[in-house]
């Protein structure tokens, strides 16, 4: 999450003590790792069943050409092991902490008191002339890896358009036979190791059966365009002001020592 936008956002701020010590990395991470457990993940037309937040980030990162100085992305699952949501932690410059939280869901969902998205987070649609879905796991990457070839993301960061770099390997796979993601993977855009913006592509059943899908997600208070073979197929039109019933949330800390 680029903070330059994050910073002005007119979006809730509490009170948390934080990291023991704040100039130590294993201190800091201990803190994002407790404050991401406070936030309780559900379907909202499910609220008895709790999604499983990994204990461990995904991703630890920072972006020097924003204002991030230490940050984790870490990611909740449903009981197929499909990531449903994501929340980058953060650390700016100004010794500020906030949290991003991303719908990658197909229903509203509920964690009861910060963030409570009342629309789907993403929506799939088919890759253009995309190959069938391969018989074998270890074929099925190398297919998502040459798809991904063709996907771009660019985030517009106070009138400068930048490309943002695909990340080599997923972030997550993921996918079972006989749910609605055979198979798949979150892919991440990053600008420096920061992501941006998020990639899934999934082996999902289509009108003629399994076929690739994909979805853009946001993981940016900026606008953001997602692109396959050069034709523009996302965009996402930030306004500065965030809202807890929005798929995109970002919020504060006023962090203690």
């Amino acid at each position: 999450m680029t903070a330059l936008f994050a910073l002005t956002l007119i979006s809730g701020f509490l009170d948390e003590p934080g990291p023991l010590n704040p100039t130590d990395p294993a201190s800091r991470l201990e803190f994002m790792k407790r404050i991401v457990a406070e936030h309780p993940l559900r379907r909202a037309d499910t609220p008895d069943v709790a999604y499983r937040l990994a204990p461990e980030p995904l991703l630890r990162f920072n972006n020097k050409v924003g204002t991030v100085e230490d940050g984790t992305l870490f990611s909740w699952f449903d009981a197929d092991d499909r990531p449903v949501a994501v929340v980058q932690v953060y650390r700016t410059t100004d010794t500020g902490w906030r949290q991003a939280f991303t719908s990658l869901s197909t229903a509203p969902l509920t964690n009861g008191n910060v963030w409570n998205p009342d629309k789907p987070g993403i929506e799939f649609q088919p890759v253009p002339k995309a190959p069938r879905p391969a018989e074998t796991r270890e074929a099925r990457l190398r297919q998502m890896h040459d798809l991904l070839k063709g996907f771009e993301a660019e985030m517009d960061l106070e009138g400068t358009r930048h490309r943002l770099r695909p990340l080599a390997r997923p972030l997550i796979r993921y996918g079972k036979a006989g749910t609605e993601a055979v198979d798949g993977a979150l892919f991440g855009f990053v600008l420096t190791t920061d992501p941006e913006v998020l990639l899934l592509l999934e082996a999902r059943q289509g009108k003629n059966g399994l076929e690739w899908q994909y979805a853009f997600a946001p993981e940016a208070s900026a606008p953001l365009i997602g692109s396959f073979k050069g034709k523009m197929v996302w965009v996402f039109s930030r306004t500065i002001h965030g809202f807890s019933h929005e798929p995109y949330f970002d919020w504060g800390y006023h962090a203690t020592p």
